[in-house]
C-alpha cells in the first residue's frame, strides 16, 4: 500500500542510540513507501559505497515501485570518489588551496532531488563542520537519535508508555530505571515483557517489575533507602540481605543510607522552618545530596538515633534470622540499623 503523503526527499537520522535510530528509520520508511518495502527500498553502507554511488541509486528509477527509498547506513563513513574543493584537509602544505572539483554533487542533488525517491542517511556522528554534512543537514529533515539520559530518558519512556496505553506507578518506573539503567533498547525490551505480563491491565506496579525482572539485576538501592527512612528495620534488613547476596558493594549501601539520612534531616529542618511541602520535596530529591561513600559510615554513626519503634518491629523469627545473617555479612550496617550510634550497648 502506497503512502498517502510522502516525506521530505532527504532525511537524516543522526545519533548513536541504535534503538532510536531504528525506530525513526521504520517510521520514515513507512511514510515514504508504505508497508510493502521489498521492491522499493535499497540499502547501502557508508564504508562500502561512495557519495556518487548513493546519488546514482537515488536517481535511478524503478519499474516496480512508484515511490522508492534509498537507505545509507553508517553514512558518516561516506567519502567522495572525486572530492570537491575544501572537503578534505590537504595532506601537506603544498596542497593547500588546491581545488578538486568546482561543484559538490551532494549539494546539487539536495537542490534538485529525485521526485520519486526518499534518501535516508543514518549517521552516528557526522562531521557537521565539513562537506557535505554542513550544508546537507541544513536542507534535510533531521531526526535526533542521540542517547537519552536522566530526565530525558525518563520522559521518553513515559511517552512510550502513554502511547501504549500503559501506566506505571512512580515506584514501578523508578525501579525499572534503577535496575535496567540508561540502555533504552534494554528498557523498552523490559517494557515489552511487562506489557505481556500485565495481560490487559493498564497499571503496572513495583511488584510486577520485581516479578518480571527477577533478582538477576539486583534489588534497587532506593527501596532500601525508603525502608530506612521509614524506620522499617525488618524491611531494611531484608533488602540489605538481598543486596549483599546479589553482590552489591558495601560502600554503595553506606552511601545510600547516608544520603537518606541527610535528606530526612534536611526535610525536618525545612519543615520546622515553615517551608512548603513542594519546597521540601525539591530540596531533598536532589542528587547533589549524595556524599562521598568514604564519609557515609561516620555520618550514619553520628546522626542516626534509635527509637523504641524500630526495636518494636524486630519481633518474629524471620527478623531474628535476618539480624544474624546481616551481622555476619556486614556487621557495621546491621548494628547501626538495629541499635543506632551506641551499638549494642544502647538502651532506650
Amino acid at each position: 500500500m502506497a503512502p498517502a503523503r510522502r516525506p521530505a526527499p532527504i532525511q537524516a537520522i543522526v545519533g548513536e542510540d541504535s534503538y532510536l535510530a531504528e525506530a525513526a528509520l521504520a517510521q520514515v520508511l513507512k511514510d515514504a513507501v508504505g508497508s510493502d518495502q521489498q521492491e522499493s527500498v535499497r540499502v547501502l553502507y557508508g564504508d562500502e559505497a561512495k557519495w556518487e554511488d548513493v546519488l546514482s541509486a537515488a536517481r535511478a528509477g524503478s519499474l516496480f515501485a512508484a515511490s522508492r527509498a534509498v537507505v545509507v547506513r553508517r553514512a558518516e563513513l561516506l567519502k567522495y570518489a572525486s572530492a570537491p574543493q575544501d572537503d578534505e584537509a590537504p595532506s601537506d602544505a603544498k596542497g593547500r588551496g588546491k581545488a578538486r572539483s568546482d561543484e559538490d554533487p551532494v549539494d546539487a542533488y539536495a537542490d534538485a532531488p529525485a521526485p520519486d525517491a526518499t534518501l535516508v542517511l543514518v549517521a552516528a556522528k557526522p562531521d557537521r563542520r565539513r562537506r557535505p554534512w554542513k550544508s546537507l543537514l541544513a536542507k534535510a529533515v533531521v531526526h535526533d537519535a542521540a542517547p537519552r539520559k536522566g530526565r530525558a530518558l525518563r520522559s521518553h519512556v513515559e511517552q512510550e508508555l502513554k502511547r501504549r496505553g500503559l501506566r506505571f506507578t512512580r515506584d514501578a518506573l523508578d525501579q525499572l530505571l534503577e535496575e535496567v539503567g540508561q540502555d533504552l533498547r534494554r528498557l523498552m525490551g523490559e517494557v515489552d515483557k511487562l506489557e505481556a505480563w500485565a495481560d490487559g491491565r493498564a497499571e503496572i506496579t513495583s511488584e510486577d517489575v520485581a516479578s518480571v525482572l527477577g533478582r538477576g539485576l539486583g534489588q534497587p538501592l532506593y527501596l532500601l533507602s525508603d525502608a530506612f527512612a521509614a524506620r522499617d528495620a525488618p524491611k531494611s534488613l531484608e533488602l540489605l540481605e538481598r543486596l549483599l547476596e546479589d553482590g552489591e558493594e558495601g560502600l554503595r549501601v553506606l552511601a545510600t543510607l547516608h544520603r537518606t539520612l541527610r535528606q530526612v534531616r534536611g526535610a525536618v529542618a525545612m519543615r520546622e522552618a515553615g517551608a512548603a511541602a513542594r519546597a521540601v520535596w525539591a530540596a531533598t530529591d536532589n542528587d547533589d545530596l549524595m556524599s562521598k561513600p568514604g564519609a557515609a559510615a561516620t555520618s550514619i554513626v553520628s546522626v542516626m538515633a534509635p527509637t523504641s519503634r524500630v526495636r518494636s518491629r524486630m519481633a518474629g523469627p524471620r527478623a531474628g534470622r535476618r539480624i544474624r545473617w546481616s551481622r555476619d555479612r556486614n556487621p557495621i550496617i546491621a548494628t547501626r540499623i538495629l541499635y543506632g550510634p551506641g551499638g549494642r550497648s544502647h538502651k532506650a
